[in-house]
């Protein structure tokens, strides 16, 4: 019975997944780069400066509000979780090295669809910080799409950033000889050390954990890179190749190989950055910046640390290596990766550093899912509810199969992203102009000098 379920769930994501919302991402997130102009690529540098690499003088004056390098913390930590390495193995193992290449892509233009959520974000922020729902109730004229909206990131918050992450956990734990149980019970009295200490907590432990462990992890790839640096050119290659169905070229551009490339690197794309889904938006409108530009710029350098850089370094050592024929699949698949480029003991790095990307998306996910819980309801009883229940879910998902919990996790996702695109494209119109507002008053004074 169970598999005969899983089954048809998976038949239905092949289904919502396929060509239509292949045009949808794409379709929006090239619709987008053209509305604000490019602003997304032509002032990449400036966004970084802006951003990760300006002053820190920024002061949360509002009471319970965070620092916007804590949003960007957060986000990356809901986003960095097993779709970082996981996800990218799985990624390849399914639809081959082309799965990466349409990674990139749903990245780049996701910067887009990124930029633009989180500027109506701010825009439409309220004193409840009720942003996407704010925004999405707008746009559909009813406060009901809002909160059908919050009631699906809720649920979501169970599966893709709950039950496959402790399983994850669980995985990555059993690679370095702990069982299952412990993993479980350990990873669920952690999360609730920090979520019954409210979303602000989750914030700055995020601020604390995030940027540590990732730069680990990308000088521990660059590193293997480096030294397979005689393979980097040939697996770009099989990644092109791969991508554009070169050998396929005689079954059209829909043939099963290339739609499978597609397929999978979009999905594992947007699994991984969340561009379009209207999560980020969540923490970013948590925070006392009110330009809305200034915010959606963060959105741009979450999309491009966590897919472009952090899921590229993944699926390099793997193709670089040949750890994609090595006949394993997902974590163990990036742990062979790093084990032929390090030695024995980066394994047990890889296994760490997967469990605390996961723990992390654990804690990011539950702030986003209280977000949605207080926009539905303020009860105070049913907020103890929801951290029990999912604390307790962490568990449980360090011990069950999850293909069911995968497979409803990525229906979630397309629930929440057509939801969220179709509301940001019908006030598309406020977040160009709010774009070029922001390049008339900011940008274009500092290029006169």
């Amino acid at each position: 019975m169970y598999d005969t379920i899983c089954n048809i769930i998976d038949k239905i994501n092949n289904s919502l997944w396929g060509f239509g919302t292949v045009l949808l991402v794409f379709g929006a997130g090239i619709f987008f780069t053209v509305k604000i102009k490019g602003f997304n690529f032509i002032h990449i540098v400036y966004i970084f400066k802006s951003t990760l690499f300006a002053k820190r003088t920024e002061k949360n004056s509002k009471k319970g509000s965070i620092s916007q390098f804590q949003a960007l913390s957060t986000a990356l930590a809901a986003s960095m979780g097993t779709g970082n390495i996981v996800g990218v193995a799985a990624a390849i193992s399914i639809g081959g090295a082309g799965a990466v290449f349409w990674m990139w892509v749903s990245a780049l233009f996701g910067t887009a669809l990124a930029f633009a959520e989180n500027v109506l974000g701010v825009r439409y922020k309220n004193k409840a910080g009720a942003a996407p729902m704010s925004y999405i109730s707008k746009a559909f004229g009813s406060p009901v799409f809002g909160a059908a909206y919050a009631a699906v990131c809720a649920a979501a918050s169970f599966g893709i950033g709950n039950m496959t992450q402790t399983n994850a956990i669980a995985a990555a734990a059993g690679e370095i000889g702990i069982s299952p149980v412990i993993a479980g019970g350990v990873a669920a009295v952690c999360c609730g050390a920090v979520i019954f200490r409210g979303a602000k907590k989750v914030a700055e432990t995020a601020e604390k954990i995030i940027p540590v462990v990732s730069v680990l992890y990308f000088l521990a790839a660059i590193s293997v890179i480096v030294i397979f640096g005689r393979n980097l050119f040939p697996a770009l290659k099989s990644i092109i190749a791969s991508a554009m169905g070169f050998s396929q070229v005689a079954g059209g551009f829909c043939g099963a190989a290339i739609k499978k490339a597609i397929s999978h690197g979009l999905r594992r794309g947007i699994f991984s950055n969340e561009s379009g889904m209207g999560s980020s938006v969540l923490v970013h409108t948590e925070t006392d910046c009110d330009e809305p530009v200034q915010m959606g710029m963060w959105a741009v350098a979450e999309v491009v640390i966590d897919t472009i850089i952090c899921c590229t370094l993944t699926a390099l050592v793997i193709l670089v290596t040949g750890a994609d024929g090595s006949g394993k699949v997902g974590l163990a698949m990036a742990a062979e990766g790093f084990r032929r480029g390090l030695g024995e003991y980066s394994a047990v790095f890889v296994s760490v550093s997967a469990i605390i990307f996961a723990f992390c998306t654990l804690l990011g996910w539950y702030f986003y899912g209280e977000k949605c819980l207080t926009f539905i309801t303020k009860s105070k009883s049913a907020l103890l509810v929801f951290r029990t229940l999912y604390a307790a879910a962490a568990f449980i998902g360090a011990l069950s199969r999850l293909e069911l919990v995968w497979s409803t996790a990525d229906i979630m996702n397309w629930l929440m992203l057509v939801i969220n695109i179709s509301a940001v494209i019908i006030l598309s119109g406020e977040a160009a102009e709010e774009t070029r507002q922001y390049l008339q008053t900011v940008r274009r004074p500092k290029s006169k000098k």
